[in-house]
């Protein structure tokens, strides 16, 4: 049989190499690898391009535990960010629900008392103080905060929340008479003395009575209109 040129084995190398060619083709590659030192370092080449040495392999293995340490972390910053955005949205739901009711339902807000006016201050039969008042800039009220200082000087502050709402019929506490017990215990319940009434703030309010005023007796009208049998 004729001598195999190099070129042939050449291009036989990358089938024998992987075992993959003929028991013929493969007997001839060998045969003349014992006489080619060309052919067998193109062999010796191969190998070196198709075998990564050990400190390779390391490193890919260090490199994909690296890229599963850096999906574990991603799905767990996904995770964190999932329940601060839950937390967030809660809270900024608590201050927006909680705005609106301080705004619209808490009241806050003294009423000026330039806005209002005291009248027709009477002393029902039994004792109480009865008096008319008039929110004059159509705003609502509903509630009245009670509050006392140490010299017997008893303040009843009317409160509305920060957006002000038009009072409508019969106008809650906006116009109408009102009473006042300066004997009740509910009221007086530390025993001190109730020296003077005054309807807002201790810095900006109206005189309704102070002790030894001498207050008119009420109406019939006004007697029948709080009268309880």
């Amino acid at each position: 049989m004729s001598k195999v040129s190099c070129e042939i084995v050449q291009d036989l190398l990358p089938l024998y190499y992987d075992n993959v060619c003929s028991d013929d083709s493969k007997r001839i590659v060998e045969e003349h690898l014992v006489e080619c030192e060309s052919c067998k370092e193109e062999l010796y080449r191969i190998k070196a391009d198709f075998i990564l040495p050990k400190e390779e392999m390391e490193r890919n293995k260090n490199d994909g535990n690296a890229i599963k340490g850096i999906s574990s972390f991603w799905n767990r910053s996904k995770t964190k960010s999932f329940i601060k955005g839950g937390i967030i949205s809660a809270l900024l739901l608590s201050f927006i629900t909680l705005g609106y009711y301080g705004l619209f339902h808490w009241h806050i807000t003294n009423v000026p008392i330039e806005v209002v006016e005291i009248k027709n201050v009477s002393k029902l039969e039994n004792g109480s103080i009865v008096y008319e008042n008039d929110i004059t800039d159509g705003y609502s009220i509903y509630r009245i905060k009670y509050d006392m200082d140490e010299k017997g000087n008893f303040y009843l502050t009317p409160l509305r929340p920060i957006i002000k709402s038009r009072a409508q019929p019969p106008y809650s506490m906006v116009k109408g008479y009102d009473i006042f017990n300066i004997e009740g215990q509910e009221l007086n319940r530390e025993g001190a003395e109730i020296k003077a009434l005054y309807y807002g703030t201790p810095e900006d309010n109206i005189l309704i009575w102070k002790k030894g005023m001498d207050l008119p007796k009420a109406s019939k009208d006004i007697e029948d209109m709080f009268h309880v049998e």
